[in-house]
């Protein structure tokens, strides 16, 4: 077990180290970036200053300045292979390696001495080290925004994972107690809405002729192209049996009544092929669509649609398939 537990953490270990190879190559014009400002300094220092005899250094600032060094470069590599290409990640790296490139030459001052001459250089050592605080104060704005946007998403994650008692488990869409909760929040915050409901034509005719297992892939494959059809900001549930129910916040009943007509043209034109009759079935549905206010009585606009779709016909059209 041991021996199989050491092999799994090499094998992790491996995983990222690949991840992280990749990723650091995608910021091919950051890494220009700080090879320069690794690289002035060094030129700088050659070119204008003379190497001072071991007994001038002075080895508690060389320990000091050298430590801010090394850190502030071990986080700008740090940046490069844990965060993808983006705002966040170009800031961060732009300031580092400014502070970077002060805090080099400010530790490189330990081992050269400079020409009079190259009193400039002590300007050009402070400025990026401002500049690059500044670039840090705006990626870490930028960083904390990023955080909240992530955080939010996973919020809803949690709430979708703490609902997934109330998800059907044959189409995998939600059941009609969750659609029921969101309407009535949708209603709570003032809100308009449009109400599709579906049925399925003779389903119980198909699920006699077909079998149960069949009944319900089909099921499945009904509820994915019901799905195709709607909004991100839709929410389309299994209402019984056989019969879908759809919420559309802030539509109207023009636009509802085209989306149901899509979903019933996009189910007519798809053939559900049979694994086990070796036929292919083209399945039509009725729909029906009305606009909930916040005013509305839940219970009495079901009741209403739920009569429309009653009321409406529709057949099976079969095709066999010897193929």
């Amino acid at each position: 077990m041991l021996t199989a537990f050491t092999l799994e953490l090499l094998s992790t270990k491996n995983k990222v180290n690949e991840m992280n190879v990749s990723l650091i190559f995608r910021h091919r014009g950051l890494l220009a970036f700080f090879f320069i400002c690794l690289m002035i300094p060094i030129w700088l220092s050659l070119y204008l200053g003379e190497p001072k005899v071991e007994s001038d250094y002075k080895w508690t600032d060389i320990i000091g300045e050298g430590s801010v060094t090394l850190l502030t470069t071990f986080w700008l590599v740090a940046a490069l292979v844990s965060r993808p290409p983006g705002k966040v990640t170009r800031l961060l790296v732009l300031g580092l390696a400014c502070f970077m490139f002060s805090s080099l030459l400010d530790v490189l001052d330990e081992f050269f001495a400079y020409h009079p001459s190259a009193n400039w250089l002590s300007v050009v050592e402070s400025f990026p080290a401002a500049v690059g605080m500044i670039i840090m104060t705006a990626a870490l704005y930028y960083w904390h925004l990023e955080q909240v946007a992530l955080n939010k998403q996973l919020q809803r994650r949690e709430l979708q994972y703490r609902a997934v008692e109330k998800i059907d488990i044959i189409t995998q869409l939600y059941r009609a107690d969750y659609w029921r909760e969101r309407v009535l929040d949708l209603q709570q915050q003032k809100q308009t809405a449009a109400i599709i409901a579906l049925d399925i034509n003779n389903f119980t005719q198909l699920n006699t002729q077909l079998g149960n297992r069949e009944g319900d892939r089909f099921l499945h494959e009904i509820a994915h192209l019901i799905l195709m059809n709607l909004r991100p900001s839709d929410l389309v549930c299994r209402y019984a049996g056989d019969r879908f129910i759809a919420l559309l916040p802030d539509a109207d009943n023009a636009f509802a009544e085209d989306i149901a007509q899509q979903v019933e043209r996009s189910i007519e034109h798809v053939a559900f092929r049979c694994n086990e009759h070796n036929m292919a079935i083209f399945q039509s549905i009725r729909t029906a669509s009305l606009i909930l206010t916040p005013t509305d009585d839940l219970q009495v606009q079901l009741k209403k649609i739920n009569t429309q779709l009653d009321q409406k016909s529709g057949s099976m059209h079969q095709v066999v398939d010897a193929a």
